[in-house]
C-alpha cells in the first residue's frame, strides 16, 4: 500500500509538470499570434487537437501504474500466505505425531497394568497354596476331608491343576475377575463384571466371561438374591465361602 501511494504521488507530479509545460507553450503561441494580428487579422490560434488524447494517455499511464502496484501487492500477499500456511502445516503434523505418541504410551501403560495385576494374582495364589499345604501337613489329609462336609474344593488346588490346560486369555480373565470380585465381596452381575473387563479388552463378549466363570465353580459361585421380579443372579468369589467354612 505504501508503494501504491508513492506511485500515485509520482504520477500526479508528472501530470502537473506536463500541464504546466503545455500551458507555457500555449502562452508563447498566443504572444506570437498577437504580434502579427495587425498584419494578419484573420490569423487565430487554433485549439490543440492533441490535448484530450494527451490527457487520456496520462490517465492511462497512471492507471497502468496503479494496476502494476496492485499486482505487486497481490504477489506479496500470496508469498506471505504461502509461508504462513507452510508453518501451520508443520505445526499440525507435529501435533499429530505428539498425539499418536501419547496414544501409544497409553496403550502400553494399560497393557503393563494388566500384566502386573495378573502377576500379583499369581503370587497371591502361590502364597495361598503354600499356606494350605502347610496346614494340610499339620492336620493330615483325612482330618482335612472330614472338616469339609459340603464337599468344598480348595480354590488354589483347582487353579494349580487346571493352569496347564488354560489359554493365556483365559488365565488373564480368571485373574482379572478374581481381582474384581475381591473388591466386591457381596458379588456382582455378569454385565457389571464385563463392563470392567471390556475396558481392558474391547473385543471381549459377555458370554465369554460367563463361560469362564461357569467352568471353575471351585472359584466362582453363582447366587440368587432378591424376591420375585427383583431376583438377580450374582457371581461371588468362592474363596469367601471357603474362608467362612474354615473359620
Amino acid at each position: 500500500r505504501k508503494n501504491i501511494e508513492m506511485w500515485k504521488k509520482q504520477a500526479t507530479e508528472i501530470k502537473t509538470v506536463e500541464l504546466e509545460e503545455n500551458l507555457l507553450a500555449g502562452g508563447d503561441e498566443e504572444m506570437e499570434v498577437s504580434d502579427t494580428d495587425e498584419d494578419y487579422p484573420t490569423l487565430r490560434k487554433k485549439p490543440r487537437k492533441d490535448d484530450p488524447s494527451a490527457a487520456l494517455k496520462e490517465e492511462n499511464d497512471s492507471l497502468r501504474c496503479q494496476l502494476e502496484a496492485y499486482k505487486n501487492e497481490v504477489d506479496l500477499v500470496k508469498v506471505d500466505l504461502k509461508v504462513e500456511l507452510e508453518q501451520k502445516d508443520k505445526q499440525l503434523k507435529m501435533c499429530q505425531q505428539t498425539l499418536q505418541g501419547m496414544q501409544q504410551q497409553l496403550l502400553d501403560a494399560k497393557r503393563k497394568q494388566g500384566e502386573e495385576e495378573l502377576k500379583v494374582l499369581e503370587l497371591q495364589t502361590r502364597l495361598k497354596a503354600k499356606q494350605t499345604k502347610e496346614k494340610e501337613t499339620k492336620e493330615g489329609e483325612e482330618g482335612k476331608e472330614k472338616e469339609e462336609p459340603d464337599g468344598e474344593v480348595d480354590t488354589t488346588d483347582s487353579l494349580l491343576l487346571l493352569s496347564s490346560k488354560l489359554s493365556e486369555k483365559e488365565a488373564k480373565l480368571i485373574g482379572l475377575i478374581s481381582i474384581f470380585l475381591h473388591v466386591h465381596p457381596f458379588g456382582a452381575g455378569v454385565d457389571y463384571i464385563w463392563s470392567y473387563l471390556q475396558k481392558l479388552d474391547p473385543t471381549l463378549k459377555t458370554s465369554e466371561v460367563e463361560t469362564v466363570m461357569a467352568r471353575f465353580p471351585s472359584m466362582f459361585l453363582q447366587e440368587l438374591s432378591g424376591i420375585g421380579a427383583n431376583m438377580e443372579r450374582r457371581w461371588v468369589y468362592a474363596g469367601y465361602k471357603t474362608t467362612k467354612l474354615d473359620s
